[in-house]
């Protein structure tokens, strides 16, 4: 899905002054600008979550297909979609 809420399993970094509902940037680890959304939590409550959502999406500015997909979708019996290998994001306040 192109425009998926940020979970905190995929935030690798963060900076240490974001607080809840800042605007945000989700970052690649190379530095690249994926998508802008509003925080769902702080820079320690993220820190100390092991899941939940971080970040709310509002404007993806990477084109879809920039990189491979993350997930694999499941033939349609119901189940749940599978992460598979990937990049992880990071966060940044604006």
């Amino acid at each position: 899905m192109h425009g998926a809420a940020l979970a905190v399993p995929g935030i690798v970094k963060l900076t240490n002054n974001i607080g809840k509902g800042s605007l945000v940037a989700i970052m690649t680890l190379k530095d690249e600008l994926v998508a802008l959304g509003y925080a769902e939590m702080s820079s320690d409550e993220i820190m100390k979550a092991q899941r939940g959502i971080a970040v709310k999406t509002t404007r993806v500015v990477m084109r879809k297909g920039t990189y491979p997909p993350m997930w694999k979708h499941r033939k349609a019996e119901g189940k749940a979609e599978e992460k598979s290998q990937g990049s992880s994001e990071g966060v940044s306040q604006q």
